[in-house]
């Protein structure tokens, strides 16, 4: 058996090489789209931008042609040699506003299946926006997603500080995203004179006028001390902004990445490295050119008087003025650096909104669609590293437009990238924000507790035969080789659990046909020691195509004392000729993949309409009636499609089977069957079990699919 080396050490390293590096590749490398998929390419035979074409009363203009449009690069007319407007309009997604009782239980959330929603980045800089700014990007974020987020969005919210969300999947569910938004918390930083709310500040300087307790050589040191401050906090903005961007780009469609930030991160004011804090914006802005990201930067701090001073401003006589003007310099300053880089990127800066999440539903509205525009340069603009000027203007003066302002001369690399080790790969995978899609995986993750074991995550997956490649192996057999890469990161991206290994499995000739119809089924548990939220993603690389498949799931372990009361595990599955539902059992970590027979199994969970199948599930904590030595607990079910209720089944008793003495952990379970005209496609069946000596109820989801 051949072990992978650790995916701790991996990611220690690139979380290293980030918090080194501002202007270098810190993004894991996507795998490469085909030409035709792509959105952005600067190659010496092309050059793609994308224009957003809005009339006077800011809606969308869709019936443009070439002949509106001019295209310039350094100053020199281009002819247009590609031209099509790409319509992102989702007509089915639609936000349910609809006000429910607090008290009820909640149904599932919708996500439907299709990937064809918005991308939606939040990039807030808490390593150096005050509190007042921190808690408005916070709170803005979280009623966006409240109020405003489609179910077919997907959305990941990253820090400049903490480094812990860098790898982070997009994601639907609101819930993982109003845990990271709380996560974005303020931090006092050592020294910013000019900050006119003062609460980031050590030492009592307000700025020039104010009064002071430094002699002359320590506020040199202070000044010295605080530029490089700044410094590490300008490499640390650009660096994850970077790092978002990069992650984008093998995703053929235009995106939009928010900056939200309230202080003077890029560029710096007074300082040496300004010229060097320039070329950042220029990178910044090249990389989401070549990426087809699109930044929207805004000022947090909402309304403000940038030269108010308050009473418990403690200021020298006659010094006032002073004060005022250096506090609306710094202002100014944050709000030019922020203006330059959606400038620079074809976006727009926001500033005096005290409330932010409709800046993010107005911008979002507006792009919907946008205009490819190609032409073919000169090749000689691809020698040496100069930046690219390019202007796309329009001959209609009732329209406005915005687009990218240039590219630095290297061509997008197309070759692949070379990895140490024949394990990169599959690492990448593991921590890229998308799933790789090269083999299919159908990933079922459940999380139980026993006395054994503890805490534990079971992650079952099932692979399609068609996906798998077998070559001739001895005795006639046939053989296919698959490494298999797991993990479990906690909120920080700290690794929780992890495992890999590489699986050669033999088959005889003849069986060959049955796993290429029904696929294999894998089922293995992960022990988590701690309570909490957790990534959970696995990665499957077939050592015989090279092909490689992803997947990802967020996982709660619960708390397991006894007052926490909670369903988990919910499974369906088929029924066994003795009646009873058919389990996945649990198989040692080297033989977890074993071969299927039919579609009902827990991993794939396809039923025809009519068929009868089981649902399994497991109580933690019930409460135990004194004088019957048993609980008192009700079931009742919800049966979904497309977000709308179908069925909903009467509260019934929980009918008890023995337990083997431990009542704290109850396994139950029940038996559904959907009607012969059920039509086809993906459902969700939620369970509600109440306690009722206790008045508390629980509730678990899964998702299943009815076939032909």
């Amino acid at each position: 058996m051949r072990y992978l080396p650790s995916i701790s050490v991996f990611l220690f390293v690139i979380i290293f090489a980030l918090s080194s590096l501002a202007q270098e590749k810190t993004a894991p490398t996507p795998t490469p789209t085909p030409e035709s998929d792509e959105i952005i390419r600067i190659s010496s035979k092309l050059v793609l931008i994308d224009a957003l074409v809005l009339d006077k009363k800011g809606n969308q203009v869709k019936d443009l042609t070439p002949d509106d449009f001019e295209v310039y690069q350094d100053g020199q007319l281009q002819k247009i040699t590609n031209f099509s407007y790409m319509d992102g309009k989702n007509p089915n997604s639609v936000i349910n506003k609809k006000k429910r009782n607090k008290k009820a239980i909640p149904p599932p959330p919708f996500t439907p299946q299709s990937t064809s929603g918005r991308l939606v980045t939040f990039v807030v800089d808490n390593g150096c926006s005050t509190s007042i700014g921190l808690a408005n990007a916070r709170d803005s974020i979280k009623k966006f997603i409240k109020n405003d987020m489609l179910p077919s969005d997907r959305v990941a919210i990253y820090g400049t500080r903490s480094r812990g969300n860098l790898f982070q999947m997009y994601t639907s569910n609101k819930e993982v995203l109003r845990r990271i938004a709380n996560k974005l918390r303020w931090f006092p930083l050592y020294r910013t004179p000019l900050d006119p709310a003062r609460d980031t500040s050590t030492i009592k300087v307000t700025g020039e006028g104010a009064r002071t307790f430094e002699n002359e050589q320590t506020k040199e040191f202070l000044e010295e001390v605080t530029d490089f401050d700044n410094y590490n906090r300008t490499i640390n903005a650009s660096s994850v902004l970077t790092l978002a961007i990069e992650r984008l780009k093998s995703i053929p469609q235009r995106k939009i990445i928010f900056f939200i930030s309230d202080c003077n991160t890029l560029p710096f004011p007074k300082s040496s490295f300004y010229s060097a804090q320039l070329a950042v914006h220029k990178r910044i802005a090249d990389a989401a050119l070549r990426s087809s990201v699109v930044l929207y930067t805004m000022n947090s701090r909402g309304l403000t008087a940038p030269g108010f001073i308050s009473a418990e401003d403690d200021v020298l006589p006659g010094n006032t003025s002073a004060l005022r003007n250096a506090r609306a310099s710094y202002s100014t300053r944050v709000n030019q650096g922020l203006a330059l880089l959606a400038k620079e990127t074809g976006g727009e800066f926001f500033n005096n909104k005290n409330f932010l999440d409709p800046v993010f539903r107005d911008v979002l509205e507006k792009e919907t669609g946008y205009y490819l525009i190609g032409y073919q340069p000169d090749s000689e603009i691809f020698k040496g590293k100069n930046f690219h000027n390019i202007e796309v203007k329009l001959k209609r003066d009732d329209l406005e437009i915005s687009s990218r302002r240039g590219f630095y001369s290297q061509e997008n690399k197309k070759n692949p990238p070379k990895f140490k080790n024949s394990s990169s790969p599959l690492y990448q995978a593991i921590v890229a924000p998308f799933n790789e899609g090269g083999i299919d995986i159908n990933l079922t993750t459940i999380t139980e507790n026993n006395s054994q074991m503890g805490n534990y995550i079971r992650a079952i997956f099932h692979i399609k035969g068609e996906d798998l490649t077998f070559v001739d192996d001895v005795k006639g057999m046939k053989k296919v080789v698959l490494d298999v890469i797991a993990v479990a990161m906690d909120e920080k991206s700290r690794v929780a659990g992890e495992f890999n290994r590489t699986y050669p499995i033999r088959i005889p000739k003849r069986g060959v046909e049955i796993v290429k119809q029904n696929g294999l089924d894998y089922s293995t548990d992960i022990p988590i020691k701690k309570s909490g939220f957790y990534s959970f993603r696995i990665a499957v690389r077939d050592e015989n195509s090279k092909r490689i498949g992803s997947a990802g799931n967020f996982v709660r372990i619960r708390k397991s004392k006894k007052r926490n009361f909670y369903i988990s595990s919910l499974l369906t599955t088929g029924i066994t000729k003795q009646g009873k539902p058919f389990v996945t059992q649990n198989r040692k970590i080297n033989s977890a993949f074993a071969p299927i027979f039919v579609k009902s199994v827990p991993s794939i969970r396809q039923y025809t309409a009519g068929e009868p199948f089981a649902y399994t599930y497991n109580i933690y904590n019930a409460k135990i009636n004194s004088s019957t030595q048993k609980p008192n607990l009700t079931t009742q079910f919800r049966v979904y499609k497309d977000g709308k209720l179908l069925v909903e089944s009467k509260e019934t008793s929980v009918k008890i089977e023995p337990q083997n003495n431990d009542m704290s952990r109850i396994k139950d379970y029940g038996f559904i069957r959907l009607s012969e005209n059920a039509e086809i496609g993906d459902y969700v069946l939620q369970l509600i079990i109440r306690d009722k000596i206790t008045k508390k109820s629980s509730t678990d989801w899964i998702d299943f699919e009815i076939v032909k």
